[in-house]
């Protein structure tokens, strides 16, 4: 099926990359990350919905990565562990057709997600002087907000292809799904107060279903 692209702005992690490498090179790096301390990040990356379903008939949009930005707060627990919190959002919108045929276009059905991810947690660190890695987990809730345009099926031909109605109808609905969340990442001292951060998360819906996966790139300050 034919969807609606939303490119990754994959510039942006690289600039952020970039960056944290020419500070390792040239030592600007201060060594802060034996010393615990609150931290408050900008985020952007990717997220990819795992199992996205809308409105009506419970049709599947499928699981691409799509851009999110948001930010985040790491708070210590003592010196090696951490409460991670971090709020992202994102988008999804796709052209669909009843029958999953390609070539989906604004004459067909059309679907947008507005979604909202909630993933505190708690977090292990492994401190060294300019960098420390951290794993972990807590619950996560996925919180959607969906309007979907569609034109009913009113009947079926012989050959059992759906018999459309004339006009478009809209639905509109939210949802809020909590699940187990898996926590995995990186911090990088770029100066005595700002820190770079890169890391993955899991968020694991229902065993037959996909899971949630998200990358997490941003600027924080240290306090």
């Amino acid at each position: 099926m034919e969807t609606f692209r939303l490119p990754l702005r994959r510039s942006s992690g690289a600039l952020l990359s970039a960056l944290a490498w020419h500070f390792i090179v040239s030592g600007g790096a201060a060594a802060q990350q034996r010393r615990p301390a609150f931290e408050l990040f900008g985020l952007t990356g990717g997220y990819a919905h795992g199992n996205l379903l809308v409105a009506p008939q419970n049709n599947s949009l499928s699981p691409r990565w799509r851009p999110q930005v948001g930010g985040g707060v790491l708070a210590p627990l003592g010196r090696n562990w951490g409460a991670l919190f971090d709020i992202t959002t994102g988008a999804v919108e796709e052209f669909w057709k009843w029958d999953g045929l390609p070539g989906a276009g604004p004459e067909d059905n059309h679907a947008r997600v507005r979604r909202v991810t909630l993933n505190p947690s708690l977090v292990r660190l492994w401190r060294r002087n300019r960098f420390s890695i951290y794993a972990g987990g807590g619950i996560g809730f996925e919180h959607d907000r969906q309007k979907v345009r569609y034109r009913p099926i009113l009947a079926r031909d012989e050959q059992g292809r759906p018999v459309l109605a004339a006009e478009f109808t809209e639905d509109r609905r939210t949802e809020t799904l909590a699940s187990p969340a898996l926590r995995l990442g990186v911090l990088l001292s770029l100066t005595r107060r700002l820190v770079f951060r890169s890391g993955f998360s899991y968020l694991r819906h229902y065993a037959d279903e996909r899971g949630s996966r998200s990358l997490e790139a941003g600027i924080g300050y240290r306090f």
